[in-house]
């Protein structure tokens, strides 16, 4: 039964870092750090981005994307 449960727990911690983030400056200057689950596309995280900006800032940026 304890072997169970430490797995269930090691199973839910790895889902739990199975996401990408996004550190970003929106155009009034303010750093982000922005989660985003796995599955997303790099549109989907750039469209996020945009309008996290617009609602913060006034102004919808273009963003682009640096994967390194």
């Amino acid at each position: 039964m304890k072997k169970l449960f430490l797995c269930a727990m090691m199973g839910v911690s790895i889902m739990a870092f199975a996401k990408t983030m996004a550190v970003w400056t929106s155009t009034c200057g303010v750093k982000h750090y922005t989660t985003f689950p796995d599955g997303w596309t790099y549109n989907q995280m750039a469209n996020a981005i945009a309008t996290i900006n617009e609602a913060e800032c006034g102004v919808k940026p273009s963003v682009s994307l640096n994967l390194n």
